[in-house]
C-alpha cells in the first residue's frame, strides 16, 4: 500500500477509537530533522507512528524509533504482513506494532511510556517566537542557542507540558474540522488537511 492509503486508515482507527485526539501528518521535531508520518495527541499524551510499507527498508528503523523516544510518549511501527517479521526483529520490545491487512488497522504490541525525553528535542518543536518568550530577552537568535537556553532554564516537565501545547495549537482546529466534516470514509484531502508539508510529498513510496 502507498503511504497516503495506509495514513487514510489509520486515521479512519482512530476516529473509531478516540474522541477527543487530535492527529497531525508529517510531524517535524529535533530542528526539523524527524517527521513522525502520523502523530496523536490524546488526555495529554503524544503519540508516534512511523509508518513502514511493504515496500520500505526497516534499514534505519530503530534510529529513527530512538529519536522518537526523545520526545514522545508513545511509539508505534505500522506495518504490513510481509514485513511484519522484518519489524519485529528490527526494533526492541518496548515499541508497540500495529498491522495493515485486509484495509484495516489491527493492534498488535503495546508500546511502553517513554519517560525520558531530550529536553533540547522537545523545545525544537517551539516556534522561535515562542522560545524568545521563554529566553526572557536573553538577545540569543539562533533557534540551536535559543533551545540550548531554554533546555538549561526549564524543567522536563514543564517543556514536555510546553511541546504538547503546542503541538495541540498547530493541528487543533484542523483535527475538529476533520471530526466534524469526515466520515469513516477518508479521502486524500482529509489527510492534506492535517499535513504540514507539501502534498506532492505523500507518494508512493520506493525501496
Amino acid at each position: 500500500m502507498t503511504e497516503l492509503e495506509i495514513k487514510k486508515l489509520l486515521v479512519r482507527y482512530f476516529l473509531e477509537k478516540y474522541e477527543n485526539f487530535i492527529v497531525g501528518s508529517e510531524f517535524s521535531f529535533q530542528f526539523g530533522e524527524r517527521r513522525a508520518d502520523i502523530a496523536l495527541l490524546d488526555d495529554g499524551y503524544l503519540y508516534a507512528f512511523e509508518i513502514k510499507g511493504a515496500r520500505d527498508t526497516v534499514s534505519r528503523l530503530n534510529y529513527q524509533i530512538e529519536s522518537y523516544k526523545k520526545f514522545f510518549d508513545f511509539c508505534f511501527v505500522v506495518c504490513e504482513p510481509s514485513n511484519l517479521s522484518e519489524v519485529r526483529m528490527t526494533i526492541p520490545r518496548d515499541v508497540g506494532i500495529f498491522l495493515v491487512e485486509n484495509n484495516e488497522i489491527k493492534y498488535i504490541r503495546q508500546s511502553k511510556q517513554f519517560k525520558r525525553h531530550d529536553k533540547k528535542v522537545l523545545s525544537s518543536a517551539l516556534s522561535v517566537q515562542k522560545l524568545m518568550a521563554l529566553a526572557k530577552g536573553s538577545n540569543l537568535k539562533s533557534k540551536h542557542e535559543l533551545c540550548e537556553y531554554v533546555s538549561k532554564h526549564n524543567t522536563l516537565e514543564s517543556l514536555r507540558k510546553l511541546s504538547r501545547d503546542d503541538f495541540k495549537a498547530k493541528y487543533g482546529v484542523v483535527s475538529r474540522l476533520l471530526k466534524q466534516e469526515t466520515t469513516l470514509h477518508l479521502t486524500s484531502d482529509d489527510i492534506y488537511t492535517i499535513t504540514k508539508r507539501a502534498p506532492s510529498l505523500l507518494k508512493r513510496r520506493v525501496p
